[in-house]
């Protein structure tokens, strides 16, 4: 009598986990949730965010970089997204910038201004990130930075932030400066 009760119990833990689950996926090493389903060039995805558009589901080879004369005045999005190269360095963005559950290989963010506020919600950085000499987000635009795995060390050094920061919950594995 007690194995058929523990097996029942057991079944029923097992099947009702799965049913309570099941909308959610890992994938293997990351933070990401849901697998993207769309591949496009490099080149669309500059495209799309120079048009303003949010990077949404899709993965991307090679380097994507945010390079303008003048600040940048589109909000930039990346929601569940692979992304092999992401680089905006010396860059002043006026709209908010929203990195969530997303896996970015390679990230730099070098003297960038974030003066429509920054936020990296539940994503992974497989390597050194580097915010040094940046920030400056103005009032009413938040730095938050929740739910992280920084696989690398992460640079703040001589940063400026002029309104509200939240960094919490994040995995640091190699250290980070403040």
């Amino acid at each position: 009598m007690f194995l058929v009760c523990l097996f029942f119990y057991l079944y029923i833990n097992i099947t009702t986990r799965k049913r309570h689950c099941s909308n959610r996926q890992i994938v293997s090493g990351n933070n990401m949730t849901t697998q993207p389903t769309h591949n496009i060039s490099t080149e669309r995805a500059t495209d799309l965010l120079k048009d303003g558009q949010p990077l949404k589901n899709i993965y991307f080879d090679g380097e994507l970089k945010i390079e303008v004369n003048d600040n940048w005045d589109k909000e930039v999005v990346f929601e569940n997204c692979i992304v092999e190269n992401f680089s905006a360095i010396s860059q002043q963005f006026d709209k908010p910038i929203k990195l969530t559950n997303s896996h970015f290989k390679n990230c730099q963010f070098t003297f960038v201004y974030f003066l429509g506020g920054l936020t990296i919600e539940n994503c992974t950085f497989d390597n050194y990130l580097d915010f040094q000499a940046g920030g400056h987000n103005k009032t009413g635009n938040p730095v938050i930075i929740i739910n992280n795995d920084f696989k690398d060390f992460v640079n703040f050094f001589d940063c400026w932030y002029e309104n509200e920061i939240t960094f919490s919950n994040n995995k640091s594995t190699k250290g980070r400066t403040y």
